[in-house]
This record gives C-alpha cells, structure tokens and sequence, in this order.
C-alpha cells in the first residue's frame, strides 16, 4: 500500500442540511448567508462549510445528525463541551453557536483567516505545529475543561490492537498485508506486552487533543498556529499529542517520526514511556484499519493503515527490531 494518505471523502453540502438549522444559525448569527462554501477533506460525514454575509462577515460551521452516521452527533456534542470550555485567548477558533436538536447537531465557530498546514510538510511549518503543541503546556496543564475522561478510560480499548490481534483478532482484510507476512508476526507478544504498559506512560492532567492531523491545525498569515476539533479531548500526558500526530505527518511527506520526534522539545520524556505510547498508537491503527468501515466514513479504514505504516515503522526503530 502506498505510503501517502487516500483522498479524503467529501462531506455533506450545506444546501442538504435541515433548513430548520441553518434558519437558525442564521437567525443566531443576524445576518442572513450569501455565500456557502462546502469544505471537503476529514472524515466527519457531516457538513463543514465557510459562510458569509452579504456584507463580507464570515463564520465557520459544522452539522450532522443521525442520518450520516449514528454517533457522529454525539461527538459533536464532546466538541462543543470542550470548545466551549476553552478559556479565552486559547489558540483555537472560539465557539459562537451550538445548536443540537436532538437529531442535528450544529456547531457555528468564528472564522479564521487561516489555512492548513502545506503538504507535503515544509519544515518550518513542522517546526511551529510542534513549537506550538510544546506551548500549549500553559493553557492546558492542568485541563482547563473540568470533568473529562482520562485517557486511561477513553481509549482503553482503542488502544489494545496488539493484544487484541495476539488473541486471534483480524490479521487481515481485503487490500490489507496480512500479519504473518512481516515482522509483526513473530513479535506479536512482545508488541502486546509493550503496549499494556501505555495507560501508565501516558497519565496525567493536561487537555491532550488526541486527534491531531493536518486537516486539525490552521496557521495564520504571522504564523499562529491554531488547534480545532477538540471532539476527542481527553485528560492525559500533553506530549502524547505530538505521538500521535507523527505518524500522520510522515505519511503526508514530513519527516521520519523518530527523527521529528528527537529534534522536539519532547525528546527528554523517558523513553521506555514514549515507547509504549507509539506501541498503543501503532497497534490501535493496525487492528482499526482490519475492521469494516463504519457507516458513512468508506475510506476511514485506508486512511488508518497509511498512519499505520509509518507508526509501525517507527515502533519498529524503537524497539530495535
């Protein structure tokens, strides 16, 4: 499989949202939407577009209900409980509106003039995101959104994909390497025993995003880096971000991730800790990656074994093997 990432699928139009809801935005907003620009890109089946005013005012807005996916509007609302959390001057888009009718959920956020990070990665570009994630320890240590799930409790199955493969999980699927073809398989226990040991290496009391990905980071024009879709916050170890960003990178033209990895500000945390965490991100878009897609997000199960490449090849360096 190519190491490079499928093309994301496109996303629901805004002319197909309930017009109930977007009357509403509109009536929230005061000002009625002269231009709709749908966005494609992530895996939300929902819709994501950039409205404006007849006079140049402008907001971003996501929406899906229950029709696009049965559990995409109840991660809306974990988005919209943490962004709206947020303290001021935190550097992500501040939440304006959310709207959730029981069956739609709408979040309506200011607008950035801002733009994804160029990929392939420019250098200079890696060297802000991860400046910037290191930056984030003063806003987010200790979280400052009360109540969230720890990480331990989160991705606690998520993150078992190497121990659930060690007792007969899907090894293989259509367009997918079948284990017992690599170095996975005669290592499989020890990939287990290394990735039980995450939930301790990674705990703590920072906000940790754990969903970073280009299409999740913006970069204004003086080189502001700004963090979006905080649907996936969790209560954790600030540096696990920057693990599982990485791989992502790498599959989008970056640098090696053990390579970006050393050159972070992160390079000191024990090692055998860091280890277990890229053992815990490697196994769990592995097994991810074997299972049929979910309902409405056909290419997510591609797009999680090209990250699966590059965090296998990085635990392999780790572990010397």
């Amino acid at each position: 499989m190519s190491d490079r990432a499928p093309p994301a699928r496109t996303r629901l139009p805004w002319r197909a949202v309930a017009p109930s809801i977007r009357s509403e935005i509109e009536r929230r907003l005061g000002w009625s939407v002269a231009e709709a620009t749908d966005l494609s890109g992530g895996f939300s089946p929902g819709a994501v577009a950039e409205l404006r005013s007849a006079d140049g005012r402008a907001a971003f807005v996501k929406a899906v209900s229950t029709d696009q996916n049965p559990d995409s509007p109840s991660i809306a609302r974990r988005e919209r409980r943490v962004a709206s959390a947020l303290p001021e001057g935190f550097p992500a888009p501040r939440l304006l509106h959310g709207l959730d009718d029981g069956h739609w959920v709408a979040l309506v956020y200011e607008h950035i003039d801002a733009d994804n990070p160029i990929v392939p990665w420019r250098p200079d570009q890696l060297d802000d995101v991860v400046a910037s994630i290191a930056g984030l320890a003063q806003w987010v240590s200790p979280s400052p959104v009360d109540g969230l799930a720890s990480l331990t409790d989160t991705m606690a199955e998520h993150f078992s994909g190497w121990r659930r493969l060690a007792a007969g999980g899907p090894s293989s699927s259509p367009g997918r390497p079948d284990l017992a073809d690599d170095w996975i398989q005669p290592n499989l226990d020890r990939l287990a025993e290394v990735e039980a040991g995450w939930d301790q290496a990674a705990a703590g009391t920072s906000l940790v995003h754990l969903d970073l990905r280009s299409d999740n980071l913006l970069i204004d024009g003086e080189g502001k880096v700004w963090f979006v879709d905080w649907a996936h916050g969790s209560i954790g170890a600030a540096w696990v971000d920057l693990v599982f960003l990485l791989p992502s990178v790498a599959m989008e033209g970056g640098p090696d991730p053990e390579r970006a990895w050393t050159r972070s500000p992160f390079a000191a945390i024990d090692a055998e800790a860091v280890t277990a965490v890229v053992a815990a991100v490697a196994g769990f878009f592995t097994y991810q990656a074997r299972l049929p897609p979910p309902p409405g997000l056909p290419t997510l199960r591609a797009f999680q074994e090209a990250q699966g490449v590059w965090a296998r090849r990085w635990l392999r360096t780790r572990l010397g093997l």
